[in-house]
């Protein structure tokens, strides 16, 4: 058994049960989501079109055999006490947290409180680490959390918080992605983004329990690292996150193998809203993610239908609507044909 795992806590992706290994959680959406809407998965199961109905014990009691916790199953070099990387670290984490007038200021700290009271774990990454980490901690906009309790259960939790916290807010679970948000009652801006480790393991949206698979399903190294708030640990599933993120200029590498057009054409429109953000701080260095987009033809773009268009043309006007069409060019085409040919497009000019 894994000395850090007991019966009180929650199941997790590699967990030996009575019917088969834990594969992971998938979930089924409804007006409430909740914990019963969690679907335990099993090994054997990836080629399934939909989540099984078989919800997800409510602990560990059954489980025969326990999987290691997600950071112990990372190389020990790529986790490191916070200290280690800067003495401040934790009180920047925690006074960022605790932000008066951010989003997310009066009801971070209830959350983590319920989701760690709760026997999960749970990590800040994203923009948030991503940004605290680099000592820019003044730009920091979003909560973005990432953990181990799966869409429904999280709701519960998240619920629960609202109580501890006195903030009245509106819980949502996306059904294509199993991002859990919520926004205050009376609307605004989003308080928090969480979702559970990612699993590309199934035909559906599913989730699990690896720090390494959850990595490779997010866009560059320097947006993959792992900040646990409790125990105030850096993880770096890339084994590169941390370096990328100080190198000057800031290196900006891809992790997700993907090789869907789709999903290609958005990590260009990232890299290039990244490589204008830092221009003229700490710059950034484009040759890993150009390398690799290098035997892209132009023509690449040419089978994506009218949702997948529309769906780039929300996400470019996000990334970049501020931004000088020529800078943009101009970036776009430091990643090779493909990426200047998808900005022409977006641009409506002409490559």
């Amino acid at each position: 058994m894994c000395p850090e795992r007991s019966t009180s806590g929650p199941v997790l992706a590699g967990d030996l049960l009575e019917e088969g290994t834990v594969a992971g959680f998938g979930f089924v959406p409804s007006g409430r989501p909740k914990a019963a809407c969690d679907r335990l998965l099993l090994a054997g199961e990836e080629s399934l079109a939909e989540p099984p109905d078989r919800t997800v014990p409510a602990d560990a009691g059954t489980v025969r055999s326990f999987a290691p916790a997600p950071a112990q199953r990372m190389a020990p070099d790529r986790v490191h006490r916070a200290v280690t990387v800067d003495d401040a670290l934790p009180d920047t984490v925690a006074e960022t947290l605790a932000l008066p007038g951010s989003p997310w200021g009066a009801v971070a700290g209830s959350l983590i409180t319920e989701v760690r009271e709760a026997h999960h774990l749970l990590w800040l990454t994203g923009g948030f680490a991503r940004d605290v980490i680099a000592g820019s901690a003044g730009e920091v906009n979003d909560l973005d959390l990432t953990g181990t309790a799966p869409p429904g259960r999280f709701s519960d939790l998240a619920k629960s918080a609202r109580r501890r916290s006195g903030m009245e807010f509106r819980r949502k679970v996306s059904p294509f992605s199993l991002v859990c948000s919520a926004v205050p009652a009376r609307g605004g801006e989003r308080l928090y983004e969480y979702r559970t480790l990612n699993s590309a393991e199934f035909a559906f949206p599913a989730c699990g329990s690896d720090l390494d698979a959850d990595a490779r399903c997010r866009d560059f190294t320097v947006n993959s690292l792992y900040y646990d708030p409790v125990g105030n640990t850096l993880a770096d599933p890339s084994g590169r996150g941390l370096a990328d993120l100080r190198a000057r200029p800031r290196r900006l590498v891809c992790v997700n193998p993907t090789d869907d057009p789709l999903d290609q054409a958005r990590i260009i429109l990232r890299a290039v809203k990244f490589a204008a953000r830092w221009t003229g701080t700490a710059g950034c260095d484009l040759g890993e993610t150009a390398a690799r987009l290098a035997h892209l033809p132009a023509t690449v773009w040419d089978g994506l239908g009218p949702a997948a268009w529309q769906r780039l043309t929300g996400d470019h006007r996000r990334a970049l609507g501020g931004h000088d069409p020529q800078s943009q060019l101009s970036l776009a085409t430091a990643l090779g044909p493909a990426a200047a040919g998808l900005l022409a497009v977006l641009l409506e000019v002409r490559p």
